[in-house]
């Protein structure tokens, strides 16, 4: 009988484990890039500004120990002092901006939305494009391209690519607790609430007895990749997470891999991934073609499941490993 933890064992070392020497050089590019955006910002007149308590919060796979196989790219929230704003959802007030910005420029008119209900995440994301261009363009790098709710910045010379989110800080009236809004990058040019150190603490907390449960989420990354999903890489964690609070774990990747496969097939078949952040907001909303995921996800466990019956183990490696990368 084929030992197919083990396989998926193999998998993970030689496939999809982040190539530790590439991570020092990475990092200092990164840090490098964002001190220059941050100058640009703040030479700039008339305009938002950082708030000066933190100008960057980090996020994102490789913060969270999810990322796939090379770090060639990380995701940076640009906050942007928000004193004098007020945050509200369907007519309710949520919170109250935080910062020292006065007058702040992020609030004038020329920022808001054509309707004057309030700041337009569109015009945010052209407004930090500019600022990326600014840098790109002093140091030989690519135009920044809008990516959704981000504009992705790309400087070759460095081997580096960033996505900066434009985020507003606030503190809820409810508990006190830090929220920022970003873009949801809908045609309904809309706000998202975001906590990422609440999901970073939430996803360390539900690994912490689990045995490579971030892993896990690796290879259902991976799939994604591989079989071309266009389910956003945080709607697919956010469904393991979950599957990892509200059932149970066998620390063993063949039963780990197959139940979590499983409840990511019934969450692509039911249409909907809750963001932890607001549940009334659907992570995978704008996603056609959930059905067919969910078909491939369920082909993936039913050939894990026929491995069990190959007595090579060599053979049972290659065939895990085909199966995650769509080869079968």
């Amino acid at each position: 009988m084929g030992d197919v933890s083990k396989a998926i064992g193999r998998y993970i070392d030689e496939e999809i484990r982040l190539n530790s020497t590439d991570i020092s050089q990475s990092v200092r590019s990164r840090e490098w890039f964002l001190k220059r955006i941050a100058n640009v910002i703040e030479s700039r007149q008339s305009e938002p500004v950082l708030f000066s308590a933190e100008n960057f919060v980090y996020f994102g796979s490789y913060f969270k120990g999810t990322k796939v196989k090379t770090v060639d790219e990380f995701d940076v929230l640009v906050v942007i002092d928000s004193n004098t704003g007020i945050f509200s959802q369907g007519g309710s007030e949520i919170g109250k901006g935080q910062g020292e910005a006065s007058p702040n420029h992020k609030y004038d008119r020329k920022y808001y939305k054509s309707d004057d209900s309030g700041v337009s995440p569109a015009k945010m994301l052209n407004w930090l494009k500019g600022v990326a261009m600014e840098v790109t363009d002093a140091y030989g790098g690519e135009a920044p391209e809008r990516n959704g709710q981000a504009i992705t910045a790309t400087i070759k010379s460095k081997d580096l690519k960033i996505d900066l989110v434009p985020g507003g800080i606030f503190k809820r009236n409810s508990d006190n607790t830090t929220f920022y809004n970003i873009p949801k990058g809908d045609k309904n040019n809309g706000w998202i609430l975001t906590s990422p150190r609440a999901d970073i603490d939430l996803l360390n907390n539900i690994a912490g007895d689990k045995s490579d449960f971030k892993n896990v989420i690796r290879i259902a990354k991976r799939i994604k990749e591989t079989y071309n999903f266009t389910v956003p890489s945080f709607a697919i964690e956010t469904a393991i997470v979950s599957y990892g609070q509200n059932n149970h774990w066998d620390d063993d990747l063949f039963y780990d891999v197959k139940g979590s496969l499983s409840y990511l097939a019934s969450s692509f078949s039911a249409g909907n991934i809750p963001d932890p952040d607001d549940v009334n907001n659907n992570l995978i909303s704008d996603t056609e073609s959930l059905s067919w995921y969910a078909d491939r996800l369920d082909n993936i466990k039913a050939e894990l499941q026929k491995c069990l019956n190959i007595d090579d183990q060599e053979k049972v490696n290659n065939r895990v490993r085909r199966a995650f990368e769509n080869e079968l």
